[in-house]
């Protein structure tokens, strides 16, 4: 595969990514409100969410491993990127709160 080719095709991944997160968001959101669920799909579903955040996190990652090894990038993207993958971090830190609210109001 030629340059061009994985440059796009990284970046195809990095719109991926970015369309990926309003809906996991979303899903969060929707888990918060949900009245009806046990404590073992509330368990399950906190699980999937997590997975795809770090999943996101770690696809960031690569492309971006992928940017600065094949691709002379300004130093105002790269921090762009790297701003990116660290605004991951707060999504995630807010889901492990979520899930301790969650497992203190519905848990065993």
């Amino acid at each position: 595969m030629t340059t061009t080719a994985s440059t796009d095709v990284a970046l195809m991944l990095l719109q991926l990514i970015a369309l990926t997160i309003p809906p996991v968001v979303v899903l969060v959101r929707l888990l918060n409100r949900s009245e009806n669920l046990t404590w073992q799909y509330r368990k399950l579903s906190f699980g999937l969410v997590v997975s795809s955040v770090a999943l996101l996190i770690g696809a960031a990652v690569a492309v971006m491993a992928y940017f600065v090894a094949s691709v002379q990038l300004p130093a105002t993207v790269v921090v762009g990127l790297l701003l990116v993958i660290v605004g991951f971090f707060p999504l995630g830190a807010f889901l492990v709160v979520l899930y301790r609210e969650h497992r203190k109001e519905h848990g065993p």
